[in-house]
């Protein structure tokens, strides 16, 4: 049985290609594996300073990304360049996040790896996780084989995965997006793309799907079945 905590949690950044974007914020919410169910209070969200205006303060962004922040906040592209400009240093709001996660170990003494959070989010692997290693580096948050330290080692839960294994060869979703699951689920999209609300949206989705399966594993029994 799994005891260790599952942590949901989601970048926006300030480009596309996770080798290089710098995040500017990150949020996160917790699951107990127990019962299955959000962590009251669990709640975590941060922002970051670009890495390119921690080293240029007039640096002027090249990149349609503004345009998407822009749209997303509802101001224009000024005043999110401005709004980035206030945010912590990308130095301590990881900080924060890796005291968050050390606040959700299986014990209180002799915490390692294996009594940390597993991670979880939404195309995680394709681009949450390399930011997460490489930040993780960059901060000497790292493990004897150079590897981050900050979640569980061995299990990963990337909720588009469950999409595709539910949803492979029908034609219900016209896409894997997060949009398209709230449309198809009935969650509101207000808010959308800020990173505490995609987080919580997921979380609430991956738990439906997690409680499905253990409702399933009760009833459907593998063992034995290639016999």
């Amino acid at each position: 049985m799994n005891y260790n905590k599952i942590c949901v949690f989601d970048f926006e950044t300030d480009g596309s290609n996770p080798e290089e974007c710098s995040p500017v914020q990150l949020a996160a919410i917790m699951i107990d594996p127990i019962n299955l169910e959000i962590i009251p209070n669990s709640e975590f969200s941060c922002n970051f300073k670009p890495e390119v205006m921690e080293k240029d303060p007039e640096y002027e962004y090249k990149t349609d990304i503004l345009d998407f922040h822009a749209k997303v906040k509802g101001c224009s592209k000024e005043d999110v360049y401005a709004e980035w400009q206030t945010y912590p240093k990308q130095k301590v709001a990881w900080k924060m996040f890796v005291d968050y996660l050390d606040k959700y170990h299986t014990r209180s003494t002799k915490k390692s790896q294996f009594s940390a959070p597993i991670a979880a989010g939404y195309n995680i692997y394709r681009f949450d996780l390399p930011i997460i290693n490489r930040l993780s580096k960059k901060n000497k948050n790292v493990n004897k084989e150079g590897n981050s330290n900050i979640f569980y080692p061995r299990d990963v839960v990337d909720m588009i995965n469950l999409v595709f294994y539910w949803f492979n060869h029908n034609n219900e979703l016209k896409s894997y997006k997060l949009d398209t699951l709230r449309e198809y689920f009935g969650i509101s999209k207000d808010g959308a793309h800020d990173a505490i609300k995609d987080v919580k949206d997921t979380a609430d989705i991956l738990i439906r799907f997690m409680k499905l399966h253990r409702n399933l594993s009760e009833k459907i029994k593998f063992k034995g079945s290639f016999a």
